[in-house]
């Protein structure tokens, strides 16, 4: 091999590293050139066609539905079969505080409402009665409530509640109030601590109508328990939110070295 093309492999191995990062800075340059029309669009605004985008932005298009499809994936671009790609609002991210919902909204600046679907007093069967360490056949609230930010529908609520533990209580009244402000306020319990597990489901169709989403879209849902600060349990609930609206964030903490949980072995 002669010197000339040595030199020649040694160069083109030199420059295929470089190819890299350039293609990564375009990837990231087309990234924020979409940030920027969706914030300059607004929620609700459909983009573009991809033919268009791609002319405009200057890329392939494959390429541009890749990126679409990452921020599809964020939450921030919403696709409707036939009709085109839509700026969808920003994920609400909700931190794991024992907070009303009505209370987290305010926090964020947005304006809480409340739709009140249904209200009935049931007789709790052995599941429902050990959720809220009843007897069986004893009697709580059961209350169905569409809830709002700045009038976007969130979550789809079902609480169940002791009825013994609220003599009066008038359910009409969560279309405009927050429960846990109630509670605390009219009957002098504190609420304490709660249990929260989180799980993946799909809405069927009623659940997706009253969310304004697509039958089958994905969703979470929390069931939560809520104990006062005496500890007595007054609450089940079961929500299922939006998952192209909302997250959950958990702070975790890891355990000093020494503890406990730190012991090695023997």
């Amino acid at each position: 091999m002669t010197a000339s093309r040595r030199e020649s492999k040694q160069v083109d191995k030199a420059e295929k590293p470089a190819d890299k990062p350039d293609r990564a800075q375009k990837r990231d340059m087309l990234k924020q050139n979409l940030l920027g029309l969706i914030q300059q669009n607004g929620e609700g605004v459909r983009l573009p066609s991809e033919r268009e985008l791609s002319e405009r932005l200057g890329v392939a298009r494959e390429t541009l539905r890749r990126s679409l499809r990452e921020l599809e994936k964020d939450g921030l671009l919403q696709r409707k079969q036939g009709a085109g790609t839509f700026v969808s609002g920003q994920a609400l991210v909700k931190q794991f505080q024992l907070i009303s919902f009505s209370e987290d909204m305010r926090e964020r600046g947005l304006t809480p409402s409340s739709e009140v679907l249904s209200t009935r007093i049931v007789k709790v069967g052995a599941k429902l009665a050990q959720k809220l360490k009843m007897v069986p056949g004893a009697p709580a609230y059961e209350i169905r409530r569409l809830r709002f930010a700045n009038d976007e529908p969130m979550a789809l609520e079902t609480v169940f509640l002791v009825k013994d533990a609220l003599p009066d209580f008038d359910p009409s009244l969560l279309a405009t109030h927050s429960l846990y402000e109630l509670i605390e306020r009219n009957y002098n319990l504190h609420i304490k601590s709660a249990t929260q597990q989180i799980h993946a489901t799909v809405l069927n169709e009623d659940e997706a109508d009253l969310l304004d989403v697509a039958p089958f879209s994905p969703a979470l849902l929390v069931e939560r328990q809520v104990t006062t600060s005496n500890g007595q349990i007054f609450e089940y609930g079961k929500s299922l939110y939006r998952a192209d609206r909302y997250r959950f964030e958990v702070s975790v903490l890891r355990p000093a070295a020494g503890s406990d949980n730190d012991e090695a072995a023997p």
